[in-house]
């Protein structure tokens, strides 16, 4: 049994342990109940892990990592042989590049992408495209204005390569069979193609397991899907003709939709086409000619299709998962949430989930019970309204855009010009797309009476005139006291009782680049960036919050103050 990953202050028991195999022929839903409501007593054994992560695709390697940065001990397991070679999810956006650079790993990120410039929506050839610069929208306070065109592939090797740099590994070829709910810890069956059953002790199991998750299935929650009644075909192809490398197209044909997006490698683009559907036994075959009479037809462009690398086609479905929790175990990314993929928010979506989830794990760690429960029910009750509402928008977009008929079709690329021409659609594609507007309002760790202080926002990452952006002065994973003040104003004692020894950034209005809207003058961030609290006083936004959710660990490891 590989050995979980150990943070260094962190230790851990090996201990085998028997277990007998689910009777045959059980009704699964009987199983779900027992899972749901009849938990088995506790058994008074330490758990032989914190965290077992189901699924090693970019949401399970983001929690792996972050378990480990967390203090928090881990195994992941894939039931595929070897990371996947294919592009799948193209696009990397704004907060993700955030998470990413929390992490430790944007800068490599950003090597392997190219920065889209553009987004040209073609309505008619006998009509100019209707150009929308991506770089020149209001994207305000972060560092990454852009979307990031890097396939997917990428993106999990660098992953991976950072879960290795931190002492984890991915088990490939490892399976879940089982998962147990013993009140205190799960115990999850594992099995592989040339070993026998193993039974693993965790204290938590993130289900990172993909769209047909065995982790939901195991614990009863439920996903059910909304046919789209809509077929795409996706391939990755190079070109023989001339595009702009950094640019990409939209093209509203009576025939269907078709965007080509720009990928890092030279000449080598992305093809995503809305299709009529085929028979179930006749799939269509996705290779050059295919490509260049599709491409041909909506767009005029005669794009010499060759070197196919990879292809795909897929009846377009949708859903949430009805519960992200259900006690120990927790879903993230496709687990939780399958969609349209204009837009490029799922593996966006994913990494987020991970990244709310897994600092969260590891402060409860250190938590009494009812504390921990409270942080922990909190995970939920951010990240799956935003599931919903990114399933329900890519849902809405997607059925507009692949409507059936040929003449509403044309009825929607004659009308599309104009509403894209509107400065405040345009907009929609920086700050909106990006993520970055992303809030928790309704939050149950985020006090009311703040939010208008700007409580459950994202904390702004404005350019400091000295040099570097705030968030390179906040704790990478505690909280951090942010306190905006008057120039010339003296940085507060950090070792004032007032502050309750959490790490203070002080940076005064001359300090800023940009001003900052809509936050109180002091504000306390979490790990995750996200505003615990804000008010005019420390003693005031410290009586809004639960000190419980801070524990003395995290506390103990704050940083001395910085100012600006």
């Amino acid at each position: 049994m590989p050995p979980a990953v150990t943070s260094p202050t962190t230790a851990w028991r090996k201990e085998k342990v028997t277990f007998e195999r689910c009777i045959p022929n059980v009704p699964q839903a009987r199983t779900r109940i027992v899972l749901q409501h009849q938990p088995q007593p506790a058994q008074d054994v330490e758990p032989q892990v914190d965290v077992l992560v189901v699924g090693a695709g970019p949401t399970g390697l983001t929690a792996a990592s972050e378990a480990i940065r967390h203090g928090l001990t881990v195994r992941i397991i894939e039931s595929k042989s070897y990371r996947s070679t294919f592009s799948k999810a193209l696009v990397a956006h704004a907060r993700t590049l955030e998470v990413f650079e929390t992490m430790g790993i944007a800068d490599e990120i950003l090597a392997e992408g190219t920065r889209f410039a553009a987004l040209n929506t073609h309505a008619g050839r006998r009509r100019r495209a209707v150009r929308v610069s991506l770089l020149d929208q209001p994207w305000g306070d972060t560092a990454y204005p852009f979307w990031l065109s890097i396939p997917q592939y990428a993106t999990e090797r660098i992953l991976e390569d950072h879960l290795n740099a931190l002492g984890g590994e991915v088990e490939w070829q490892t399976t879940l069979d089982r998962l147990q709910d013993r009140a205190d810890h799960v115990e999850a069956t594992l099995t592989r193609a040339d070993r026998e059953d193993e039974v693993v002790r965790a204290r938590w199991v993130v289900g990172a397991d993909g769209g047909r998750s065995r982790v939901r299935e195991q614990v009863g929650l439920r996903l059910d899907r909304s046919d789209a009644g809509a077929t795409f075909v996706l391939a990755d192809v190079k070109t023989s003709a001339n595009l702009t490398e950094d640019e990409g197209h939209v093209f509203l044909h009576p025939a269907g939709l078709l965007l080509i997006v720009p990928m890092p490698e030279p000449r080598r683009w992305r093809i995503i086409a809305h299709v009529p559907t085929p028979p179930a036994d006749a799939p269509l075959t996705i290779d050059a000619a295919f490509l260049d009479e599709l491409i041909r037809e909506r767009s005029g462009i005669e794009f010499g299709s060759h070197d196919v690398v990879w292809e795909s086609q897929f009846n377009l479905s949708h859903g949430v998962a009805d519960h992200y929790r259900r006690r120990r175990v927790f879903l993230a990314g496709d687990a939780a949430h399958v969609h349209s993929p204009v837009g490029g928010q799922g593996l966006n979506t994913g990494v987020q989930d991970a990244h709310n989830l897994l600092w969260k794990l590891g402060l409860a760690r250190r938590m009494d019970a009812e504390a921990a429960e409270r942080l922990l029910d909190s995970y939920e009750a951010e990240r799956r309204p935003i599931g919903h509402a990114m399933v329900r928008g890519t849902a809405q977009v997607t059925r507009i855009l692949t409507t059936r008929g040929s003449l509403i079709r044309t009825v929607v690329g004659a009308m599309a010009p104009a509403v894209i021409r509107r400065s405040a659609v345009q907009a929609r594609l920086g700050r909106n797309v990006g993520m970055l507007d992303i809030a928790y309002p309704d939050s149950p760790i985020v006090p009311a009476a703040a939010v208008p202080a700007g409580a459950g926002r994202r904390m702004p990452n404005p350019e400091l005139r000295a040099c570097g952006r705030l968030y390179e002065r906040l704790d990478r994973t505690g909280h951090t006291w942010v306190v905006r003040g008057a120039a010339g104003e003296t940085t507060p004692d950090p070792n004032h009782p007032r502050w309750n020894g959490l790490p203070l950034v002080h940076v005064t209005d001359d300090a800023l680049l940009h001003h900052v809207d809509g936050v109180a003058q002091v504000a306390l961030v979490r790990p995750d960036r996200y505003i615990a609290a804000a008010g005019d006083t420390p003693e005031g936004v410290w009586s809004q919050v639960d000190g419980r959710l801070i524990p003395a660990p995290d506390v103990a490891a704050g940083t001395p103050a910085t100012s600006d």
